[in-house]
């Protein structure tokens, strides 16, 4: 009875290198586990700076945009933004070929927030924008003439075929 007793005793065990295979094993799954965490934990912070960066970047826009003198868009400026600090923007302001729409192309430059991790940058935005009050403005008059005069030929062209059918 006590040989099967040891017999029993002795296969029920583990052996050595059963043992160092788990333990390996458990180590290298824990090393990617946290691995993994330390990923999703910097992807996270990275998207919401990029978010708050963003945010700021449209609220700037908006804010600059609200205005409708055309001196104030086209002198440029500064504008304080909330988590970014001061942004410098200029403007390039041209016709487009619709009457009263404008082509603006907005350039914004800002230093950034070492607190938050934005790095100092600048963004370019091209926008269209309706603005029937910048009309009488000098940049535009000879210009908008033109194109009044060129959208009148068309209606001119359009009606007369319309006519001939």
């Amino acid at each position: 009875m006590k040989k099967s007793y040891l017999r029993k005793k002795l296969e029920s065990g583990f052996m050595l290198i059963e043992v160092l295979i788990a333990l390996a094993l458990f180590g290298l799954s824990a090393v990617f586990l946290v691995d993994g965490a330390f990923i999703a934990s910097r992807t996270i912070r990275v998207m919401k700076d990029t978010r708050e960066l963003e945010q700021d970047l449209l609220w700037v826009r908006g804010e600059i945009f609200k205005e409708n003198d055309y001196e104030k868009i086209k002198d440029g400026g500064e504008i304080q933004a909330l988590s970014m600090g001061e942004v410098r923007w200029e403007t390039e302001v041209e016709m487009s070929k619709v009457l009263d729409v404008y082509k603006v192309r907005l350039i914004l430059e800002y230093d950034g927030n070492d607190d938050l991790g934005i790095e100092p940058g600048e963004r370019i935005s091209m926008m269209y924008l309706l603005r029937p009050s910048w009309a009488g403005h000098n940049d535009f008059s000879s210009e908008r003439g033109r194109l009044i005069e060129d959208k009148r030929e068309k209606i001119r062209e359009i009606q007369e075929q319309r006519k001939k059918q």
